[in-house]
Order: structure tokens, then C-alpha cells, then sequence
């Protein structure tokens, strides 16, 4: 089996973005014996084999960002081939979004080399207990070069074709539809997030935890072209969302609605069950007819439009099923694809990241 005409429509509507040029110095080296001289260091120093050569407070602002970086792809886009596929509508937003907090990143960067021999320095005479420690600091502290080098904020978003090899095409294929998997299994991680806090025996319900919900939704309408079962479910906790008030607490029947809601999303097999019953409430649980298979050739042509599968929108929620763990999906096969470039795709939004 090749790619399938249905995959390469949904390849044609997304960018795969990568954070992996997203670099934090992590100011630890390793922890050697003759340093211990015999008494255990305090935690804020060492732990884990490793020891601190500058206080951790400074670094966190740096991670704070990486964090943002990582939060503004998670909310619309999902993780794909090792990055995180985001649909085209969509990337625009993302990438101002990255690019003001790599801005961010680089001001920080700025004030935070001048500073560095001074802060290592105030480490080093922190009031250790015995002065092996301060020593061992003091020679281990990295030079500011390193440091610099370290500290590096970089992304990409490229678009992903199939390749003519039809069995690197294939690999491709299996990974695209797997899209719709991993999109519930994110959606359920977040609910049974949600559960955890105990929302199910709280007696009420805030707009926080609602907020959290319609940014779930919004993530899911986003990314409804990966299948007809995503959209389903979209216009199912849509039709929820919407009978609920937008500001105060939500208690009583309402409550009741939201914690079944919650915990009919909170795994990837209640996500299922429940698409399965809003189908057949709606008569749409049919046979679905087999995918055209797509034979690429060497220089693969441009994709043919498949006919969209015109899916109603659903009403009412069923049960709240047990937890069970989320299946561990296959490998992810990078070398399935190649990069295309034309208007979006040929930008490159990096730092020392080549998308050919």
C-alpha cells in the first residue's frame, strides 16, 4: 500500500514546525568524587551526580520561554514526525508568536552574558559549608564563550511531501494517519489532567477549568480536516460549551454536564466510545468506502483533490468510562519525507536550522 489520496489532502494543509534548535545552557557539571571530601553537598547545589556552577534562579527565565515556545505549537498543532504538525491556517499565528519570544529570548540573552562572571562569582561565595565546594565551583565554571554558544533559540516550518519511493511514500502514509490518534491522545492527556485535580468531586465547575476546555476544542476544530471523527467530536463539545454560562461558577445539572464531558475525553478509548455512540445517534456509523491509493512517480506530481466526506454535526455526550493508559505509538520514521518550497514553504522562520 502507498499514500492514499485523503493523506496527501491532509499533508497539503499542514507545516511540520521544529523546536529543536531551542538550546539551554544547563550551568552543571559533573560531580567528582574528591569534591564530596566525605560529606554529601546540600541539594541546591548538587544532586544527581552533578553540581550547580551558578544559582538555577538565573536560568529560569530562559525556560520560561523555551516553555511558551513549546505551549504555542502544543495548543494548536500535534506532535508529528518529531516536531509538531499545525495546520496552514494556523501558522501565521505561530510564528509571530515564536518570533516575539525569541526577541524575548535574545534581550535576556543580552543582559545575562555581561552579568555571568559576577553571578558565578556570588555562587562561589554563597556560604558553602566546607571549601572543597567553593573551589570545585570556581574551577568548574564554563567559560562565557561556551555559555553563549549554549544559549540559542532557533525553529523551522516546512512543509512534508511523499517521496516517489513507494515504500518511503507508505511509511509517510502510515505516520499521516496516525495524526488523528495522537490528536485524541493529547485531548485525553488534557482532560484526565483536568480530572486530577478533582474536578469530578468538586461540586463546581470555574471558567478556568472551561477556558481549558474551549482551548482543547479550539485545537480540535483547528485540525478537523485529519477526519471526519475529529470534527464529530468538535461539534459535540462545541454544543456543550455552548449551553454553559461564559462567566461565574458553574454548579448543578450544568456541573454534571461538564465532569461527564471531562471524563468522556480523559482516555483515548472513551474518546472513541464516544464518537462511536454519537455516530449511531446520528445515523452516520456506516461502512466508510477504501481510499484511493496514490502511485507516486520519481518526481511525485501534485496531489489530486480527493472528495470531502460531508459529516453532520452531532448533539448529546454519553458515559464517563475507567482510565486506561495510552497506547506507545511506532517509531517515527524522519527520512519518509521530503521538504517542498513555495510561498510558506520556502520560508525558513530559524536559527541555523536548513529545511532541505
Amino acid at each position: 500500500m502507498t499514500i492514499q489520496t485523503n493523506e496527501i489532502k491532509i499533508l497539503d494543509q499542514i507545516l511540520l514546525v521544529d523546536l529543536s534548535a531551542i538550546h539551554l545552557w544547563t550551568a552543571r557539571k559533573k560531580l567528582k568524587a574528591e569534591m564530596l571530601e566525605g560529606k554529601i553537598p546540600p541539594a541546591d547545589l548538587a544532586s544527581l551526580g552533578s553540581m550547580r556552577v551558578i544559582d538555577p534562579e538565573r536560568l529560569k527565565p530562559f525556560e520560561k520561554i523555551k516553555r511558551q515556545a513549546i505551549k504555542a505549537v502544543e495548543e494548536c498543532g500535534v506532535k508529528f514526525l518529531g516536531g509538531y504538525a499545525v495546520s496552514q491556517d494556523k501558522i501565521q499565528e505561530v510564528v509571530d508568536h515564536l518570533e516575539a519570544l525569541k526577541t524575548q529570548f535574545y534581550d535576556l540573552k543580552s543582559s545575562f552574558l555581561p552579568n555571568y562572571d559576577r553571578w558565578v562569582s556570588d555562587w562561589v561565595n554563597q556560604g558553602w559549608e566546607k571549601v572543597e565546594w567553593r573551589e570545585a565551583i570556581r574551577s568548574s565554571a564554563t567559560p562565557k564563550a561556551e555559555v553563549d554558544a549554549g544559549l540559542q533559540f532557533g525553529y523551522a516550518a516546512c512543509r512534508v511531501a511523499p517521496d516517489g519511493d513507494k515504500h518511503l511514500s507508505s511509511t509517510l502514509g502510515r505516520q499521516v494517519r496516525g495524526l488523528a490518534d495522537q490528536l485524541f491522545a493529547e485531548t485525553a492527556d488534557t482532560a484526565e489532567r483536568l480530572l486530577e485535580t478533582g474536578l469530578a468531586t468538586r461540586g463546581h465547575v470555574t471558567q478556568n477549568t472551561l477556558n481549558t476546555v474551549r482551548k482543547m476544542n479550539a485545537k480540535l476544530k483547528g485540525l478537523m480536516f485529519l477526519s471526519s471523527d475529529v470534527k464529530g467530536l468538535a461539534d459535540h463539545i462545541e454544543a456543550t460549551l455552548a449551553a454553559l454560562p461564559t462567566s461565574g461558577v458553574v454548579n448543578g445539572v450544568q456541573y454534571g454536564a461538564v465532569v461527564t464531558l471531562i471524563s468522556s475525553l480523559s482516555t483515548e478509548e472513551s474518546i472513541k466510545r464516544l464518537i462511536k455512540h454519537l455516530s449511531i445517534a446520528n445515523g452516520t456509523d456506516e461502512a466508510v468506502a477504501p481510499a484511493v491509493e496514490v502511485q507516486l512517480p520519481t518526481e511525485p506530481a501534485a496531489p489530486q483533490e480527493p472528495v470531502v466526506e460531508a459529516v453532520e454535526a452531532v448533539e448529546q455526550a454519553v458515559e464517563a468510562p475507567a482510565s486506561q493508559d495510552a497506547p506507545v505509538s511506532e517509531p517515527v520514521i524522519v527520512t519518509t519525507c521530503k521538504r517542498k518550497r513555495s510561498d510558506l514553504q520556502s520560508r525558513r522562520f530559524s536559527t541555523g536550522i536548513n529545511c532541505e
